[in-house]
């Protein structure tokens, strides 16, 4: 898996990879345009190909129909699937005609790059043609024989007229969007081998052939975005030089990064399956990479190395994060000009808020920034994160980094705080504010007071913090926050000390428990509120705020206000919401694991959001109010 920082570009990137795609074409055959009246430039076009760049489908009506049942019956409203199965039969002749236990879906091809011209095309199994065509009619379209061309047909609607082709078992309808080629002569794929490896892991799943698309049209787009962001990452006017330094730096990581994906990304897949035996909903994201390729090694290398605090992983604790990657050499060449570029930004700042000395070349701050950069330079990026409860049952926050040098980090360290501590707006620095295991922390109280941060963390809330030989640790919270931080480290020496067999966790993991963070909300809401309620009793708003109750009386119904509808909705959806996760199920999971060509990152949903889900459609369909 790739870093966590790098997690966020990889996504993104790979989001630009879908519409640079989409934007390419899935065309074999490059023409000239320049003649075109329409094309007085002389853009080249890319005629449309045979294989589907998206393909977005349903495994089975059947199949829906088995899962839904499932979904309502979890949320104690199993009459909700006969009245949408009762509308579907009076107002679509419960899709007579159309074979329940097949795919069912759309294809997207695109016929040029310049302008982009989509063309969308449905499948749909049928086994009774005479049957599917009474379920078409049903609506305002009318299903006509194309004379002497057998399987063809025209959809002729008020407006607009579709072309249909029956082959194959199937329906494929021609969606009149973007003007697509009336004559609809393209081969078409069986959709059963088509989507046949979707249906078999997911309900409900999109994909993205990236093969589709021809390597000249990707290299012609890739061209045009990368000249588009070497043109972002000239300097700009009045730019320093550090601050341009790190920014061309990390645009050239995210350039070279976006050329592995375009030349060698697969397919990129979305989808959903809901699980009765499981009593969950996953949502998938899955990468593939064809054998051989870079982008492929690069996947499984980044998941080589377990997490050094695996021993303290909880699936109890309000949050617990986990991530341990082995960094591509694009990006350590991406950090290592970041923190060179920070050296010099470090030392600028320095100068103009007059912290003190320049930075020496060899002394504390810039050995610290040297230790960093070895940190990622070694390549792998191990980061711990998780919520406890401190002895006074308020949250504590506690984090860790394995680093490379770790002793000149906290001298660097250690001399930055001794530049700002007499800042204003920082808080109250406390440097050497206790010791633990040989590693010395420091702390800063937060400013100011704030009810829902006394509340949530307790009184005297403020960051800890402090660097050891091979790890930095950091605390989040109150009074009590330096004795579970303590507490933790010391679990986790105990655990190398006595060391016990172990299951790896993924390379990346995050687990969280929805019913403990809406406690603490919830908490942080009453302390807010009471708050308010002191405040407004003592400056006499109280009795006001009736006043202007009173007045509000007379005026118009407020639920004839589309926002005030759109309000009550939404805090009726908070409220079954928070009703459903308190009944059990409400944990979320999400890790990132290798596949056989690839990898794949899982959100796993319990079963209070599949109940939740339930209800809410019910709401809809059952008769409940909103």
């Amino acid at each position: 898996m790739f870093s966590f920082f790098r997690r966020r570009s990889f996504l993104l990137l790979a989001c630009v990879a879908v519409i640079t795609a989409t934007l390419s074409g899935t065309a074999g055959q490059v023409r000239a345009q320049s003649d075109d009246e329409n094309n007085p430039l002389g853009i080249r076009s890319v005629k449309t190909g045979t294989k589907p760049l998206v393909v977005a489908s349903l495994a089975s009506l059947n199949r829906a129909k088995e899962k839904l049942a499932y979904v309502f019956d979890a949320a104690g409203a199993p009459d909700t699937l006969d009245a949408i199965l009762s509308r579907i039969e009076d107002n679509a002749g419960g899709l007579e005609g159309i074979d329940w236990d097949r795919p069912i879906g759309i294809m997207a091809y695109l016929g040029s790059v310049f302008p982009p011209a989509f063309e969308f095309v449905v499948f749909m199994p049928v086994d009774d043609i005479a049957s599917f065509q009474r379920t078409l009619e049903l609506g305002t379209v009318v299903m006509v024989n194309v004379p002497n061309q057998d399987g063809r047909y025209e959809l002729i609607g008020p407006q607009q007229t579709s072309q249909m082709r029956i082959e194959q078992g199937y329906a494929f309808i021609q969606l009149p969007f973007f003007e697509p080629d009336p004559a609809f002569d393209r081969d078409l794929p069986a959709p059963e081998t088509l989507a046949a490896a979707l249906a078999t892991q997911f309900d409900v799943a999109i994909t993205l052939d990236v093969e589709a698309v021809p390597k000249a049209t990707r290299d012609l787009i890739l061209n045009l975005l990368t000249a588009t962001m070497s043109t972002q990452m000239q300097q700009r006017d009045d730019e320093p030089e550090s601050l341009y330094e790190i920014r061309r730096s990390w645009m050239q990581g995210d350039i070279d990064g976006l050329k592995l994906l375009m030349d060698e990304l697969n397919r990129l897949t979305i989808g959903v399956r809901v699980s009765a035996e499981e009593r969950s909903l996953n949502l998938d994201m899955v990468f593939e990479a064809p054998e051989g390729t870079k982008l492929l090694q690069e996947i499984f290398e980044s998941t080589a190395k377990p997490s050094y605090f695996t021993p303290l992983l909880s699936d109890e604790s309000p949050v617990s994060l986990s991530m341990s990657s082995i960094l591509s050499k694009r990006d350590r060449e991406r950090y290592s000009g970041v923190f060179e570029g920070l050296k010099h930004e470090l030392a600028r700042q320095i100068d103009i808020n007059g912290l003190g000395d320049a930075p020496e070349e060899n002394g504390p701050l810039n050995s610290g920034l040297s230790a960093l950069q070895k940190t990622f330079m070694e390549g792998h990026l191990d980061l711990f994160g998780q919520c406890y409860a401190d002895s006074s049952d308020k949250l504590a926050i506690v984090g860790a980094w394995r680093v490379e040098d770790g002793d000149a980090i906290a001298a660097g360290l250690f001399d930055l705080l001794q530049r700002v501590k007499d800042q204003k707006d920082i808080g109250d620095i406390q440097t050497g504010y206790n010791e633990h295991a040989g590693i010395t922390f420091h702390r800063i109280v937060f400013k100011g007071t704030d009810p829902a941060r006394d509340e949530l963390f307790g009184r005297n809330s403020a960051f800890i913090f402090g660097v050891g030989t091979r790890s930095a640790w950091g605390c989040v919270g109150g009074d009590d926050a330096f004795r579970t931080l303590t507490g933790v480290m010391d679990q986790l020496a105990a655990a190398y000390e006595s060391p016990q067999e172990r299951q790896a966790p993924p390379s990346f993991r995050l687990v969280v428990n929805v019913n403990q963070l809406l406690e603490l909300q919830q908490g942080v809401r009453t302390a807010v509120e009471t708050t308010a309620a002191d405040e407004a009793a003592e400056t006499g708003a109280e009795g006001q705020a009736s006043d202007t109750a009173g007045q509000d009386q007379g005026r118009p119904n407020r639920l004839n206000n589309p926002r005030e509808r759109f309000r009550q909705r939404r805090e009726q959806a908070g409220k079954r919401f928070r009703e459903t996760m308190a009944e059990g199920g409400d944990r979320i999971e999400v890790d990132f694991r290798l596949i056989e060509n690839g990898g794949r990152t899982r959100i796993k949903l319990g079963e209070a959001f599949v109940r939740f889900i339930g209800r809410q459609v019910a709401s809809r369909f059952g008769g409940e109010s909103d």
